[in-house]
């Protein structure tokens, strides 16, 4: 049996977000006590916690998340630890996915601020196409560098048709220097920029 690691952040109640996204909503829509029977009402944008870039998301015509094979964002991976930003140089010879940890996360819901986060610069982005890695994913809430002026990293990748997963959660700690498979599966939005999804790893 392999050993899984789930690597995605909690939806809930006052989880931190994006700044101009959607705020973030979890009530009790109805309860066994008063209706019998238990219901949630789930606000969230397609951006919010743990979720997935389309590249529809920064390319005008470009595939959105319905138009994508379910199984876009998994494959074979491997994770690497950076100091905080991903430079040309941590960028592994090749590969399918690779995840990078930044360490962004680990105050999540806990001191979490969107002054100051993990990100790959726009260098790094184009190594990245270059070394034909299909996906990339990030445990801070966006591979574009706080404050940016414009989404060139965002833009390098996913023009050249590299997914990208962001917001993964402090988990991936246990992961630097493995390989493993990921799974990662996003909620199926028609026309879809981005959205929430389930991300976990399985070590053999």
């Amino acid at each position: 049996m392999a050993k899984v690691i789930d690597l995605s952040l909690m939806v809930e109640e006052g989880m931190p977000y994006y700044p101009g996204d959607p705020v973030p909503s979890v009530r009790q829509f109805k309860s066994l006590d008063k209706d019998g029977v238990n219901i949630k009402e789930v606000h969230l944008g397609t951006h919010s916690g743990t979720h997935v870039d389309a590249p529809a998301h920064f390319v005008k015509g470009a595939p959105s998340i319905d138009q994508l094979d379910p199984m876009s964002y998994s494959g074979r991976a491997v994770a690497v630890k950076v100091d905080g930003v991903v430079r040309k140089g941590d960028i592994p010879e090749s590969g399918g996915v690779v995840f990078f940890y930044t360490g962004t996360n680990r105050n999540w819901r806990h001191g979490w601020t969107m002054q100051s986060f993990g990100y790959i610069e726009p260098e790094a982005a184009e190594e990245l196409v270059k070394r034909k890695f299909k996906v990339v994913g990030i445990d801070s809430p966006s591979v574009e560098m706080p404050r940016f002026k414009e989404p060139l990293t965002h833009v390098t990748l996913l023009s050249h048709g590299v997914l990208i997963i962001e917001n993964l959660s402090d988990s991936l700690s246990q992961l630097v220097g493995k390989t493993f498979q990921v799974l990662c599966l996003p909620i199926k939005v028609r026309e879809g920029d981005g959205a929430p999804a389930r991300v976990v790893a399985l070590l053999e």
